[in-house]
């Protein structure tokens, strides 16, 4: 081979330098192997799980990208790993797809089956990673999916660039029930978890892969130290934290954005929906996922397995509707917290509505309990990653550009580096007043509260009744800001004398009782978002009542308009960015530098700090997920009380800004099924308690008009 392709890893400050040269992927039949300076290929990994029945271990898709001087054998590299059930195709039909099915009568599907174990295969031969890549085909990570045209897949594929510059080999895989895999995509399982536990421990040196489905030449990761850090965002994010619970060895560290705790939170807020109305089955995202349909190889018998397994699955959820059961308990992964060896650098965006910041709590609390060292880097933007490469834009952190920030903790963590990584803040969080300021704190905890209580004596009630609320998905956050209305009762301090940072969770107190409603007809729900009637039918199908909801809103509200990052969509998904310089961030030599950018802000009168969502059902709810498994039947004018806990939050409060709390009842956003109901608030009930940075006296609230 070449002698061209001999570097090393070169650490300058603790940080990976851009030493080694690149080769575009994605350049489909011009990609040439033998030039390559990034060596490429995909592997078969073995995993514990026979799901089809065949006497065989089912393989999971792994794509390799290493720096070809590792794989000459020159050094041996560390791994960034991206577990990302979307990169190898996805299924763009999805609510059509559940509107197609939604009435069809299917087999019954045994999801016991998925963990049926076989006996490990051994090899025939090996061959080196070298060799295989000069048999490689492009086509097996750079294809147009069938389900999603247009979009070439692996399209992760260069999110990672700026690692394999530096020396890194970068992997990913979309695991189980995706093109190229076996098995089903089970959404939040520990089965799914397991395929990619399994590349991990390929990676480690512990586990069998092959160079392609037909298990005769196996391969090892010939050119790594065995040690891996998992990162993503969204569901990527997601893969790190279930794979870091089991332990594994090899996974040494993750970086873990905008990832998901505990799936049933990630759907459901306290007994109540919390997420889009379409997408609130796991069968939804489940089928969204699983690429193997796009197999051109896929018997009509494998097919239906796969039809079966996604009705099944939507079916097992119905059984809880939106309440805990046994079905989330896979996915509570922080029920396993005590098995983490691994460290963790945990990033998150505060006006991220997609995946609840509670995620990214959770999470903290977790890696606390199991005494592993973690840290938390806190945005001011919504469900992105502070470097965005597809998107060609990134946000500073800290002064710092993003990928250093990782840079660093990995180098520190796969490389041995004594960088100070482990010394950064425990809290590094991006102000709301001024994006160029980050605060450090030593911990999530403050110790600290505020508390607030209501002075007013009257009682009111609030209903369902949009039209006459003028409540519409546009205008829900400013209507409930601003107005008392038939939905909502405002509860205010007076202007605040001394600003107030809140940091963590708030959790709101009050006394309600159902007002009206017609039992015997359900509450009269209706499908006001046009779900698929699988979905729609969560509001029902356990027999019980429920998802009567609440929606509690911790906002910020001033005599005059001010600046604050928002989102500006419907969604609310989007908060929009403004160029600051362009190509501003460099990615390394060879690779395209990327603007960056500021979040832009919008001039009002009021800000929504956080909100979230409680079932009046559900009055034994708390923080945890799992007690929100007990239900009751409301009886009209029987109160309960509740404690309701916001989405963590880190706001300053302005001087002169009055704190209000908002109760209101159904939020058209997140709305799946509407129904017509009143609830019974006492105001004197209504308290909030305000994790804060600094001392603070108890506040009144009053009920405004």
């Amino acid at each position: 081979m070449s002698s061209n392709f001999n570097q090393v890893p070169v650490f300058k400050d603790g940080l990976a330098q851009p030493v080694f040269p690149f080769t575009d992927g994605t350049t489909g039949d011009s990609y040439d192997p033998e030039t390559s300076a990034v060596v490429r290929y995909c592997v078969y990994v073995e995993s514990d799980y026979d799901a089809d029945g065949d006497g065989m271990p089912d393989l999971v898709k792994a794509m390799v990208q290493v720096p070809r001087s590792a794989a000459e054998g020159n050094y041996k590299a560390a791994t960034v790993f991206e577990a990302r059930p979307y990169c190898s195709g996805v299924n763009a039909d999805g609510y059509e797809h559940m509107e197609e099915v939604e009435s069809d009568e299917r087999d019954p599907f045994d999801l016991s089956s998925l963990y049926r174990k076989a006996e490990h295969q051994a090899p025939a031969s090996y061959m080196s990673a070298l060799e295989a890549s000069m048999q490689a085909d492009p086509a097996d990570w750079y294809f147009d999916y069938s389900g999603n045209q247009g979009v070439k897949y692996y399209e992760n594929l260069d999110n990672f660039d700026y690692y394999l510059v530096r020396g890194y080999a970068v992997v990913v895989s979309s695991g189980f029930g995706s093109l190229g895999s076996d098995g089903f995509e089970y959404v939040g399982s520990s089965y799914e978890r397991d395929a990619f536990k399994a590349v991990v421990e390929w990676l480690h040196g512990d586990r069998i892969a092959y160079t392609d489905r037909s298990r005769t030449t196996g391969i090892r990761a010939d050119w790594s130290n065995g040690k891996v850090a998992m990162t993503g965002r969204s569901y990527a994010g997601t893969m790190p934290f279930a794979v870091a619970v089991t332990g594994v060895p090899g996974l040494e560290t993750i970086v873990p954005v905008a990832g998901i705790s505990d799936w049933y939170s990630f759907l459901n807020q306290q007994g109540a929906q919390r997420y889009w109305p379409k997408e609130m089955l796991m069968s939804f995202l489940s089928y969204f996922c699983t690429s193997r349909y796009g197999d051109p190889a896929l018997s009509d018998e494998d097919k239906k397995a796969l039809d079966d397994f996604h009705r099944q699955l939507g079916l097992e959820q119905l059984k809880s509707g939106f309440d805990y059961s046994d079905f989330w308990k896979e996915g509570n992964y922080t029920l396993q917290a005590d098995n983490i060896k691994c460290s963790a650098l945990i990033v998150h965006g505060l006006h991220d509505e997609n995946v609840s910041t509670k995620q990214f709590e959770m999470m903290l609390k977790s890696f606390e309990q199991a005494g592993r060292n973690v840290k938390l880097v806190l945005h001011q933007g919504p469900h992105i990653t502070p470097t965005m490469p597809n998107k060609g834009y990134g946000i500073l952190i800290d002064g710092q550009f993003y990928d250093d920030v990782v840079n660093r903790w990995i180098s520190h963590y796969l490389y041995g580096q004594d960088n100070g990584a482990e010394s950064m803040p425990a809290v590094l969080v991006q102000s709301n007043l001024d994006q160029d300021v980050w605060y450090k704190a030593d911990s999530w905890d403050t110790g600290k509260t505020m508390l607030l209580e209501c002075c007013s004596e009257g009682a009111g009630t609030i209903n369902t009744d949009w039209s006459a609320a003028g409540i519409t998905q546009d205008n829900f956050d400013e209507k409930m800001c601003t107005v008392s209305g038939c939905m909502n009762r405002r509860y205010m301090t007076k202007p605040l004398e001394s600003a107030v940072t809140m940091q963590g969770t708030v959790r709101v107190g009050f006394t309600a009782a159902l007002a009206g409603g017609n039992t015997e007809t359900g509450f009269d729900a209706e499908n006001v978002n046009d779900a698929d009637k699988l979905s729609f039918a969560l509001g029902s199908a356990s027999g019980r009542q429920d998802d009567l909801k609440l929606t509690v809103l911790l906002c910020d509200i001033a005599d005059e308009p001010f600046d604050a990052i928002k989102t500006n969509d419907p969604e609310r998904n989007v908060v929009p960015e403004k160029l600051v310089v362009k190509s501003g961030i460099p990615l390394g030599e060879g690779l395209s530098n990327v603007d960056l950018r500021k979040f832009d802000t919008k001039c009002e009168a009021w800000n929504v700090i956080t909100r979230a969502y409680i079932d009046l059902c559900n009055p034994e709810s708390g923080y945890a997920p799992e007690t929100s498994a007990a239900s009751v039947t409301l009886k009209e004018g029987e109160a309960h009380d509740y404690h309701v806990y916001l989405n963590p939050a880190r706001y300053t409060v302005a001087e002169g800004h009055r704190i209000a709390v908002i109760i209101g009842t159904e939020d058209p956003v997140n709305c799946l099924i509407h129904k017509v109901y009143e609830v019974a608030l006492d105001d004197a009930s209504v308290t909030a308690c305000i994790p804060v940075t600094d001392d603070a006296e108890p506040v009144s609230l009053y009920y405004a008009e």
